[in-house]
């Protein structure tokens, strides 16, 4: 019994690899062809246009601002001069 359970188990984790492979597989071609269509696009003498929702600028939000740091104060050390006559 305990045999079949880990038999199952090792089945069905092969299929979900293979699965999970072959969806991977699958976006990668789509992601290639889409790439190669560009590239002969670009080619051809055309340039593309980003879609108008990549091309908007947001404003910084105020938290996302970094506040302008300020350098601590030289503290000066005291020393002693000595001048050679």
């Amino acid at each position: 019994m305990l045999a079949l359970a880990i038999s199952a188990l090792f089945t069905l984790t092969g299929f979900v690899a293979v699965a999970t492979i072959a969806h991977s597989l699958i976006g990668a071609y789509a992601a290639y062809a889409q790439l190669m269509r560009e590239g002969e696009v670009m080619r051809a003498g055309f340039a593309l246009q980003a879609a108008a929702v990549d091309m908007q600028l947001r404003a910084a939000r105020r938290q996302d601002v970094t506040p302008r740091r300020r350098s601590a104060p030289l503290r000066r050390l005291p020393h002693q001069i000595c001048a050679a006559a």
